[in-house]
């Protein structure tokens, strides 16, 4: 835990939080660029387990941190840039749209760990008509 000192700091995470991302296991759905950002943003937080497609991206995340178990699961999946039309391509670089996507990814995944669910379950609760009374 004295690795992620700062990380538990933070309002929302604390030494709770750093648990349940350490106890994590994530698959990190990219190939290519966005996939090694991914699993590099995930391995410097201290996620315990991470599913990647190929062993280029799980050396990414071995680089943050060595300890970090790692499963490779394979697969074809589109790459990082697909989705983007041959013009806008002319203005956003391919690379750059998928260190976005990749760090995105990233920060998603781990509020959604931290969270636990919590967020999504107060959302639904709010929503649903009460009785009068």
């Amino acid at each position: 835990m004295q690795r992620y000192a700062r990380q538990t700091k933070l309002a929302g995470v604390g030494e709770p939080g750093q648990l349940r991302i350490a106890n994590a296991r994530i698959d990190v759905p990219f190939d290519g660029l966005a996939g090694e950002v991914a699993a590099r943003y995930l391995a410097g937080a201290g996620v315990g387990r991470l599913r990647v497609r190929d062993e280029q991206i799980a050396e990414a995340a071995r680089a943050v941190d060595p300890a970090i178990a790692v499963d490779l699961i394979g697969g074809t999946h589109a790459s990082p840039a697909a989705g983007v039309s041959p013009a806008s391509s002319f203005l956003r670089d391919p690379a750059a749209l998928a260190v976005e996507r990749g760090s995105r990814f990233a920060l998603d995944a781990l509020r959604a760990v931290i969270d636990g669910g919590e967020s999504r379950d107060r959302e639904s609760r709010d929503r649903e008509p009460r009785e009068p009374s």
